[in-house]
């Protein structure tokens, strides 16, 4: 997939290749805990009703093709993956590559690159280059991360296979993100995230207005297993329902003054209370308190592919 920044120590993942409020006390605290943290089990998987199959949503307009959203005469390097949309739609041929899982109008999904069971990509059927395109944030664009969790559902075609799911996306940077074709990870989320998150929930706010100053430090892990710890603003939501592209326009990027291309987001099931869903935001220049880690622009600290 994508790989990190040389001096946050992420090996570059290989891409679909295409086959395929804490100070420095409780982070010190969290960092004693080793890797049994974020890779240890003993969370209860809370039961999932199976959704319906997703329908193939209808056509949608398309961006208009620019340098920020890209254009659809785009093809090889790090347009491969736009490539393969255009072949599982029959529009473009192309060489072999592992089946395209589900196409409808407005996305396909793909096998990811590690050959696992739980590591899936939705790709947009438009050319659309990634989060800084302006379009996923109107109302034109279909509601992405919904029909990425539900296609990663039992009896879907990207079933993640792992105690619980994570969805996310990469900044721009392009020493982070190897493809410029907008793609969500169908993906496992370390399950020692999930128990930090729990643990955080107290002061974890569902207020939008609010999500831009929920900052927590979270820790994660590397490609190699190390620990990387990282600062994310977390935001609960009820559901999915929500264009969160821009929701994280309105309520993060334009109050701080940020660059939507230094984003990402990560989105994984609340386990306690009433249930609901973790968003995750972070950048790389992101003002933490003091003690805490900075922030990141990759998601591969968070989830679990291989």
């Amino acid at each position: 997939m994508e790989h990190t920044r040389p001096t946050e120590g992420l090996r570059r993942r290989q891409f679909v290749r295409l086959s395929g409020t804490a100070g420095a006390t409780g982070l010190l605290g969290l960092m004693g805990a080793g890797r049994a943290l974020a890779d240890g089990g003993g969370e209860h998987q809370a039961p999932e009703p199976a959704p319906p199959a997703p329908d193939g949503p209808g056509a949608t307009t398309c961006p208009t093709p620019s340098t920020l959203c890209g254009y659809p005469s785009d093809t090889g390097g790090r347009y491969d993956l736009w490539d393969r949309v255009q072949v599982c739609e029959g529009t473009k041929t192309g060489p072999p590559f592992p089946q395209c899982l589900r196409t409808t109008p407005t996305y396909v999904i793909l096998n990811g690159g590690s050959g696992s069971n739980h590591d899936y990509l939705l790709v947009p059927s438009c050319r659309i280059s990634g989060i800084e395109c302006p379009f996923i944030t109107t109302a034109a664009a279909p509601n992405y991360w919904l029909e990425a969790w539900n296609n990663a559902q039992p009896g879907q075609p990207g079933h993640v296979v792992y105690p619980n799911i994570g969805l996310g996306i990469n900044s721009a940077d392009p020493s982070i993100r190897q493809q410029d074709q907008l793609h969500i990870h169908l993906a496992g989320i370390h399950s020692g995230i999930q128990t930090q998150l729990n643990n955080y929930d107290a002061t974890i706010t569902n207020t939008p207005s609010r999500w831009r100053n929920q900052i927590v430090p979270i820790w994660g892990l590397t490609s190699a297993g190390n620990p990387a710890p990282r600062s994310y603003r977390v935001l609960h939501v009820g559901n999915l329902n929500t264009n969160l592209f821009r929701l994280l326009l309105d309520s993060v990027v334009r109050p701080t003054g940020a660059a939507m291309s230094a984003q990402i987001l990560a989105v994984t099931p609340r386990l306690i209370g009433n249930g609901g869903f973790y968003v995750l935001n972070s950048e790389p220049g992101l003002p933490v308190p003091p003690g805490q880690p900075g922030g990141t622009g990759t998601v591969d600290f968070l989830l679990a592919y291989a």
